[in-house]
């Protein structure tokens, strides 16, 4: 040996967890492509590679700024396996912090509250709503307190992290290197040029535990293959033959159809879009922004479904409904139309889970080697992995 020193870059590493073939079957033409192997399923070194490598370098949606509508508002969550919150400052500002007291590594915040102040239980060392070290009592002594006025400077005050809104949406990038958020969507907003998205207002959310893999919410997110097998209001509302696969542009997959008529939560009962054209009033679309926040725009709403991985095997998912001005959002007089919309949202996304589940546990058959894959349907299906390993890349 000459002292050469060898580089374990990301690649290497994927292609030994995936193994040679099972990582070159990804660039195949999809007639001889396979998915991504089960290994991407179920190991702990693939999954910790996709949390520093996608969701700790990109943006990541964080929840509806109505959600923590208040000054003083908080909520916590896990981005990237790192522990965060956001709250909403007496200054109107949205701001994001490492979840976190300097001192001695006390999280700060366990479930969403509202606080004059940030307080850590453990030796209640306390923070501005700002992220600055206000004060530490008995640090130097007894019944000695230090305060600081200006905060304690960057080893005191709380870690920040990265925010930016996208219409009431709340986006962290806990690397703090991504391209601004407008850039990150462009492609939508090209897409929804016609949709005036001011027009948006949040109406509520639904919670989801899910037995799989964050990567299989999104594989069966983009296909419309399964609809005429799980879902049968859906086939109704939107038959199989008004669909197609939908295509990547950039980091955004795109996909979208024009339905026969309006129904109950999906365009009948509820404001529209303002000035939105005789033709846009009867489309369906939906995006994915990688790498988890998945859009379906129909000319009533605007809801976001993403996906927070927690295991291998386990993802949390939110599921937030935004309808078109305040009245059909909070207004008493478009309740019954806006539960409408909710129930049948939470009733579509209860019809995939023990699929997604099903599809977790077959990836423990070591025989499966990643599936043959539709080339009418699922082009960019398979795009999607691609994506995966080109953004861990």
């Amino acid at each position: 040996m000459d002292g050469a020193i060898t580089t374990d870059t990301p690649k290497n590493r994927m292609q030994r967890i995936l193994g040679q073939d099972g990582y070159e079957q990804l660039f195949r033409p999809i007639e001889e492509a396979s998915g991504l192997p089960n290994a991407a399923y179920w190991s702990e070194d693939w999954f910790e590679m996709e949390q520093e490598l996608i969701f700790r370098r990109s943006w990541v949606f964080a929840g509806a700024r109505a959600e923590i509508a208040e000054p003083g508002s908080t909520k916590p969550l896990v981005i990237g396996g790192v522990p965060i919150f956001l709250v909403h400052g007496q200054d109107g500002v949205i701001r994001g912090f490492q979840n976190v007291c300097r001192h001695r590594g006390m999280q700060l915040i366990s479930e969403p509250c509202r606080k004059a102040t940030l307080t850590c239980p453990y030796h209640m060392w306390s923070y501005g709503l700002d992220g600055k070290l206000r004060a530490r009592p008995h640090f130097q002594g007894p019944n000695q307190a230090d305060t600081f006025k200006d905060g304690g400077g960057e080893k005191l005050d709380l870690i920040a992290v990265r925010v930016e809104e996208f219409f009431g949406c709340l986006f962290v990038n806990i690397s703090g290197t991504a391209d601004p958020l407008e850039v990150w969507m462009a492609p939508v907003l090209e897409q929804l040029s016609e949709y005036d998205l001011s027009a948006i207002r949040w109406a509520g959310k639904l919670d989801f535990d899910v037995e799989s893999n964050w990567k299989l919410v999104y594989e069966n997110y983009m296909e419309g293959y399964h609809v005429f097998a799980l879902h049968p209001r859906l086939l109704k509302f939107a038959p199989m033959d008004v669909r197609w696969s939908g295509e990547w542009r950039g980091n955004t997959f795109i996909n979208g159809y024009r339905f026969p008529k309006m129904e109950q939560g999906r365009g009948q009962g509820l404001p529209h879009y303002p000035g939105l054209s005789d033709e846009d009033s009867m489309r369906g679309q939906w995006f994915l922004t990688m790498p988890h926040f998945a859009v379906e725009i129909f000319p009533d709403q605007f809801t976001v479904l993403v996906a927070y991985p927690e295991a291998p095997d386990r993802c949390r998912e939110e599921l937030h409904v935004f309808l078109i001005g305040d009245d059909a959002a909070t207004g008493e007089q478009y309740a019954a139309e806006r539960n409408e919309v909710i129930q049948m949202w939470d009733d579509l996304n209860k019809e995939d889970i023990s699929i997604l589940k099903g599809m977790q546990q077959g990836r423990r058959c070591t025989g499966y080697d990643g599936g043959r894959l539709s080339p009418h349907w699922e082009a960019p299906t398979l795009g999607f992995a691609r994506k995966v390993v080109e953004m861990m890349s």
